[in-house]
């Protein structure tokens, strides 16, 4: 077995690599043959430096002299760097790491190495695919207050479980865990969550499972934003959830009004979806739950599941509709209708005004694209449509 002093040089030469494999300067990552910054050019001699040392080093080992801590290095090293990985084939990481996870799965509970094996393995979300067998078993022992570990590595480990998602959207998504306030539980912007403190503290004392409600509430947030950001559009409630947004964020604050946040399409949604994916993942642990009891833990209003195309918000006391109300909004709004490229399927620009398409435009649009699921979209634009100008004849008919 490596020399103690050995593997503190080569673990401190390994921490060194990591904490500069991404550029200070502009954020960008480097040639691992130059050290150079594949974006600015900016030179890292500490990264340099590091890397000849980790070479030295593992050039005078066999996979006698590795231990389990030191494998998982190896592993990450070989994530960040692909050369790296090539380097180490002659150790196995990638078997060993396995055994390593397998062991741990197969563990009742954890003593002092194996919660460092745990916290290691759980830092920077380092195994995204490997380790979410581990990651649930150590989820369903804290909701079955059969915990050994840390309240610091449990936070990881449900750090894991929300980047895991998140960071497929945006590699730049964070999780963080705060104090919200008295009636916040979780919060989302961008693509960052954060969990309120209480709400961390409940699940790792008593095992509370509020805590996957909250967090798959906060991820729908987060997919809702990216949808809108790709200009991505499936139905009809996703042109519908747009306005709302684009009218609370430079128009009229709908949201700040308590009759109209359980109505917000968004929380509505989050709500929903907060119900069935906190549901299937307790079911994937083995653990059952009340029907009941999950619809109020996700806040679902009603026990309603599927109507979350409600248009009309109370503002000052009047019911409103989001599609009329928007209209009036954007019409002087060309920047949002150049931003945001899916309100073309309904608006265009027309005298320098943006307004509605009319029924036949839409029948043309609607027979001249080719994704058919697009359909739906294009049947409830037309149906709108043709109500829209119905209505308006028969305004156009009372006045004369």
């Amino acid at each position: 077995m490596l020399d103690i002093n050995c593997k503190q040089n080569l673990i401190d030469s390994f921490n060194t690599y990591f904490n500069n494999s991404i550029c200070k300067c502009c954020g960008g990552t480097y040639d691992y043959k130059t050290f150079n910054c594949r974006y600015c050019g900016d030179f890292n001699e500490k990264l340099k430096t590091s890397h000849e040392n980790i070479d030295s080093l593992l050039s005078k080992l066999t996979k006698d002299d590795l231990d389990k801590e030191l494998y998982l290095y190896l592993y990450k090293a070989s994530s960040i760097n692909e050369d790296l990985k090539k380097e180490f084939a002659q150790f196995d990481v990638d078997i060993e790491v396995d055994k390593i996870i397998n062991e741990l799965q197969e563990s009742s509970s954890y003593n002092k190495e194996d919660g460092k094996l745990i916290d290691f393995i759980f830092s920077d979300d380092l195994f995204l695919e490997k380790d979410k067998i581990l990651r649930d078993l150590i989820l369903r022992n804290v909701i079955l207050i059969k915990n050994t570990l840390s309240k610091e590595i449990i936070e990881k480990v449900v750090s894991h479980l929300v980047l895991s998602s998140t960071r497929k959207i945006s590699k730049n998504s964070n999780f963080f865990i705060s104090d919200l306030g008295e009636e916040i539980s979780g919060s989302a912007f961008y693509y960052n969550i954060c969990l309120d403190r209480k709400e961390m503290d409940s699940f790792y004392d008593n095992g509370d499972i509020q805590i996957f409600f909250t967090l798959f509430h906060e991820m729908s947030h987060i997919y809702r934003t990216y949808l809108e950001s790709k200009g991505m559009v499936n139905s009809i409630y996703d042109l519908l959830a747009l306005k709302e947004r684009l009218l609370s964020k430079y128009s009229l604050d709908i949201y700040l009004n308590d009759n109209n946040y359980v109505k917000n399409l968004h929380e509505i949604e989050a709500n929903v979806n907060s119900y069935y994916l906190a549901v299937n993942y307790l079911k994937s642990l083995g653990l059952e739950i009340d029907n009941e009891y999950a619809l109020t833990l996700s806040s679902v209003v009603n026990n309603d599941l599927t109507n979350v195309a409600d248009p009309f918000r109370e503002i000052d006391g009047e019911l409103v509709n989001i599609n009329d109300l928007f209209k009036e909004f954007i019409e002087d709004r060309k920047d949002l209708l150049d931003k945001y490229p899916q309100l073309h399927y309904e608006f265009k620009e027309e005298d320098g005004k943006v307004v509605y398409k009319s029924k036949m435009e839409l029948v043309d649009d609607y027979l001249l694209c080719d994704d058919n699921n697009l359909e739906e979209l294009y049947l409830c634009l037309i149906d709108n449509a043709a109500k829209n100008e119905k209505m308006i004849e028969k305004n156009n008919s009372k006045e004369v």
